[in-house]
């Protein structure tokens, strides 16, 4: 897969863009670098038309294979294990749209607000689900 760098405007976001039409529409992905062992999870957003004509303006380099390609932030590369934009790198991308996926993708979020407050409500579920244990124990 070659590796280009997301614009400034989607550098802090949590998706990337490719192209895999076995891939829901902005649906959660798990990335697994093979090499570094390293995995993250985010949304993915499908390349098309509309995407490919304002990405390619100069002086940017211009994606020609866009079902051979990676559009990624910074956070993601670097958690992916440093990989450098405008190379070819060997990764598995697989559909993970469970309530796990979307927990982790949120929890590996690059803006710190997304991944508090899924910490927050994870956190919130946990002591329910222990309220709701002792509750039911103190009936008994």
């Amino acid at each position: 897969m070659e590796i280009f760098s997301a614009r400034e405007e989607h550098a802090h976001q949590g998706w990337v863009w490719l192209q895999d039409a076995s891939l829901p529409s902005r649906g959660v992905i798990k990335i697994t670098n093979p090499n570094t062992k390293k995995s993250v999870y985010c949304e993915a957003l499908q390349i098309d038309a509309n995407f490919l004509k304002t990405y390619n303006q100069p002086p940017r380099r211009t994606i020609t294979k866009p079902e051979e390609t990676l559009v990624i932030g910074s956070w993601y590369r670097s958690g992916l294990g440093e990989i450098v934009p405008r190379t070819e790198v060997s990764l598995t991308v697989c559909a993970s749209n469970s309530w796990i996926g979307q927990f982790r993708a949120c929890v590996g979020h690059p803006q710190v607000v997304v991944r508090l407050a899924a910490w927050l409500g994870g956190t919130g579920l946990i002591l329910g689900v222990i309220g709701l244990i002792l509750g039911i124990a103190s009936l008994c």
